[in-house]
């Protein structure tokens, strides 16, 4: 009778033809580099332009979003009693959306009283939302946290700013750039998107430490740095009307 297996049988190596061995062992030795230089230099996101980071306006919006789908609102709105300095605003949402905007529009009012030597842009911005209403809504294009309908005066924010487990603060320097469009009125141009920017960087130093600034008031501050000639020409490239 034939002896049993014990082990000493063929191995699997032995039994692959040397050409593909050396392929093998070469295409391991590569997968293994690979690894071991994606782990020292792990790749990086690329970086949207400057410019392109708020998209250009279009028709009536500031910023187009290619598509807004408003969040459903309860009839009637929630009583709202709003901080002086913008009287008659509008929050177009229920009681959570009430209580975080309000929490938002305070802070901006307390300027007046903690900084009344402000920028007139960002106080002439602040005061323009006492004729404003204010929704969120959930954007087709990402990327964009706000535009404003101008002509139904309608700021919308993006539905990720009302998750009550995100800070509201960031909302703020928002609103004072959409501020600023809503106190010049259309059309927005480069020009006129380079005030709102600097606006937003005002509002951000006055209510942010620099070293937590929001991701928008970097961006702000970004734009502002390149000077109006230069950061002009860049919003003209990237869209906006000169």
């Amino acid at each position: 009778m034939p002896e049993a297996a014990t082990g000493s049988g063929i191995r699997f190596l032995d039994s692959m033809p040397r050409p593909v061995i050396v392929a093998f062992l070469a295409f391991a030795a590569t997968g293994i580099g690979l690894v071991v230089w994606l782990f020292i230099h792990p790749p990086s996101p690329k970086q949207v332009a400057l410019e392109l980071r708020r998209s250009p306006p279009a028709g009536t919006f500031t910023h187009n979003v290619l598509h807004a789908k408003q969040v459903s609102i309860p009839t009637p709105l929630p009583e709202y009693h709003a901080p002086d300095c913008v009287a008659g605003v509008v929050i177009e949402g229920g009681t959570d959306a009430r209580d975080r905007l309000d929490r938002v529009l305070r802070p901006l009012c307390g300027l007046f009283e903690r900084s009344p030597a402000a920028p007139p842009e960002v106080l002439n911005s602040i005061h323009a939302l006492a004729t404003a209403k204010i929704r969120f809504a959930l954007f087709t294009r990402t990327g964009n946290l706000s535009t404003t309908d101008l002509s139904a005066r309608r700021i919308l924010l993006a539905i990720a700013l009302a998750r009550v487990n995100s800070p509201a603060g960031p909302i703020a320097p928002l609103l004072v750039h959409e501020g600023y469009h809503l106190s010049h009125g259309g059309p927005v141009t480069a020009a006129q998107e380079f005030g709102a920017r600097g606006a937003e960087y005002e509002a951000c130093k006055l209510l942010f430490a620099h070293d937590r600034f929001p991701r928008g008031c970097d961006d702000a501050e970004a734009m502002v740095r390149l000077g109006e000639a230069r950061a002009i020409d860049l919003l003209v490239r990237a869209g906006y009307p000169a």
